[in-house]
């Protein structure tokens, strides 16, 4: 068992507690076995006190102390018993034989067996209910907060399977204390959020096909114009619409948790390639890439280049790619962000009003984390260096 569980310092604490129980019970248990070993021969004293001076048994005394006369056979064999066991004092002796505690006292020709009335039983009954009360107590709490702490196993394996996107078959408790009180509110939350992410996903998909409609409506028309500039102008616009659409569509997909990467190596030259088409770029960037290979989703990646290569062409000039071991480097002149990288990485951030929808950097980071990579800022020598690592 995990020794930082709680279930498992419940085990240490109640063993413990049993422990002290046990110790507790038998150091009682001692002083009150010592106690009525001293009045037991307290009581020796008194009834020769009492013999001596009437030189009479005395019934009423020994009645008193619960004390009964022991005659003929059994008087010899418990004697008997005594001789063997070496156990004889001078003037009085205390015997135990067969469970049963005997005093005898000796005083000049009379020889005196009192057999104690009071069993063990007896004498430690109260002793005994307390501590069988009390142990069962110790037992019943350790049950019922082990029982109560269980649900907090099916609880822990709810969330990490929810988290790996998984929807557990959750069943309310019926119980009020706190584990199940929290139980009850990670389910209801779970509820709110699935109908929260139905609804989303609804008027996202209806936005985008109300989106796309037109689009698509739009580049047919294309076709139905004459003139040769007008033509190649439209059709780039509701091409770039479109890709725009699709790249809306892939992000909503990647926000949601919903986006399978598809990883296969992709030159990384492929890649660029594929950036430049999608910005309509003629002229080829300067870079120190060859064959270089990257293992990764080639239809998310292509978004990460084709927005960090846009975004040096927008806010600077003299735009090259580095690659070494295990950086690939956007680097352009131009001046610095005013503000840190870690807030352009939010969605709608931008410098001002006439800058687009800021999503760009927030769109390369959601793509970049989805595979497991890095991305960082520095300026350095008046130029912007994106580095992907």
């Amino acid at each position: 068992m995990n020794r930082h569980s709680i279930l498992f310092k419940l085990n240490i604490l109640f063993s413990i507690a049993v422990i002290a129980t046990l110790f507790a019970s038998f150091s009682v248990a001692l002083h009150i076995s010592k106690k009525e070993h001293r009045e037991f021969f307290y009581k020796a004293r008194l009834i020769s006190k009492e013999i001596r001076t009437t030189q009479q048994i005395p019934h009423a005394l020994l009645e008193e102390f619960k004390l009964k006369p022991i005659y003929g056979a059994f008087k010899k064999e418990v004697l008997f018993y005594a001789t063997q066991r070496k156990v004889r004092a001078k003037k009085r002796i205390l015997l135990s034989y067969k469970g049963q505690r005997y005093l005898h006292l000796k005083l000049g020709k009379m020889n005196l067996l009192l057999q104690d009335k009071q069993t063990f039983i007896g004498k430690f009954l109260l002793f005994i209910l307390v501590l069988l009360g009390f142990l069962s107590m110790l037992v019943l709490m350790y049950l019922s907060l082990r029982r109560s702490l269980v649900p907090l196993k099916r609880l822990e394996q709810d969330i990490r399977y929810y988290g790996e996107g998984g929807l557990p078959h959750y069943q309310y408790l019926s119980k009020k204390d706190e584990v199940s009180l929290a139980t009850n509110a990670f389910y209801d939350t779970i509820k709110k959020v699935e109908n929260l992410k139905a609804s989303r996903e609804l008027f996202i998909r209806n936005l985008f096909h109300e989106l796309n409609t037109p689009v698509t409506k739009g580049k047919i028309l294309v076709e139905l114009v004459d003139e040769p500039k007008t033509k190649v102008m439209l059709d780039s616009i509701f091409t770039r619409l479109s890709l725009l659409l699709k790249e809306l569509a892939q992000m909503e997909q990647f926000g949601s948790g919903n986006y399978a990467l598809l990883n296969k190596p992709i030159r990384i030259q492929e890649l660029i390639d594929e950036a430049c088409d999608l910005l309509y770029l003629d002229t080829p960037i300067p870079s120190n890439i060859s064959d270089e290979i990257l293992e990764v989703d080639f239809a998310s990646m292509r978004i990460v280049f084709k927005n960090l290569i846009e975004n040096a062409y927008k806010y600077g000039k003299n735009i090259e790619i580095r690659i070494d071991k295990k950086t690939i480097s956007f680097i352009s002149e131009g001046k610095a962000l005013q503000k840190s990288l870690s807030y352009y990485t939010e969605a709608f951030s931008k410098e001002n009003e006439s800058e687009g929808f800021g999503l760009g950097l927030y769109i390369v980071n959601a793509i970049l984390r989805k595979h497991a990579m890095d991305f960082e800022y520095r300026y350095e020598g008046g130029k912007n260096i994106f580095v992907v690592i």
